[in-house]
């Protein structure tokens, strides 16, 4: 009788070890501004400093709020003020992820691949597929639009009807609605403007050192031959910008912040 008992006993915490594993954390948040939170099956948490970041969790800012995430395979992903993405799959064998697939439903991102197989990342959003190629980027989401600036490395950039672009320099911009996907070159006229819209291009101070990108600043001005002295042209990397949580504080985020997406000229919201 007490060896039954024993068995069952070891079969209950076998299965809540089981339980738990599945809702392991992928991610940590190391830096936090307040007004952010995780959001699964119905609960919701507030994030700080040091949180797990959980497959199947959605992470929601608010208009202050802003989350800087690293995952297990160095992966790093910053949540921008108004923003709401799911980690919708994460499976981790090693170091690296064979699927790493979210969700960004709404809001301003920035992604920078970790060393994971290039093959094993995918984003998503309400018009448009992103294909990761190694690579350091910031998009932002609307429910009709998606727009991606590229840094480093290349991306595939699909409509939901399966129109797709090629991004591969520096500074590239893709523009995508549920049916046309477009291929913004930082020569073309209208990049000045759309690159406005992303909001760490233009102030990269609220990030941590490891979110950053070298010259990212570069792509939110008018190329170096447009005849724009750089003192006239917006933005750049040491401009002014919100500060950040990077341990235990309260309070609201303070400073500018630039909206996270725009109307595009190209074609309408």
């Amino acid at each position: 009788m007490r060896r039954l008992a024993l068995n069952a006993a070891i079969l209950f915490c076998s299965g809540f070890l089981l339980a738990g594993s599945a809702h392991s954390a992928e991610g940590r948040a190391v830096g936090v501004n307040p007004d952010a939170l995780a959001r699964f099956s119905g609960t919701d948490r507030i994030l700080a400093v040091g949180a797990d970041i959980s497959m199947g969790e959605q992470v929601v800012t608010g208009p202050s709020g802003q989350v800087q995430i690293v995952f297990s395979d160095q992966t790093r992903l910053v949540v921008g003020p108004g923003s709401t993405l799911t980690i919708e799959s994460y499976l981790f064998s090693g170091n690296t992820a064979n699927k790493f697939a979210i969700n960004a439903l709404a809001g301003s991102f920035r992604f920078i691949s970790g060393r994971s197989p290039k093959a094993a990342y995918s984003i998503n959003t309400p018009t448009a597929s992103i294909a990761v190629r190694g690579t350091k980027f910031d998009f932002n989401v609307t429910r009709s639009r998606t727009d991606l600036m590229l840094y480093e490395g290349g991306v595939q950039l699909c409509s939901t009807s399966g129109q797709c672009q090629e991004l591969d320099n520096f500074c590239d911009l893709g523009a995508v609605d549920a049916s046309i996907s477009q291929l913004i070159r930082h020569s073309d006229p209208v990049h000045p403007e759309l690159s406005e819209t992303f909001r760490y291009a233009r102030f990269q101070s609220p990030l941590m050192s490891e979110f950053r990108v070298s010259g990212a600043g570069k792509c939110a001005q008018p190329p170096e031959d447009s005849g724009v002295p750089p003192s006239l042209a917006p933005g750049g990397d040491g401009a002014p910008g919100p500060t950040t949580q990077t341990g235990p504080q309260t309070g609201p985020q303070t400073g500018t912040q630039t909206p996270g997406a725009t109307r595009n000229p190209t074609f309408g919201n």
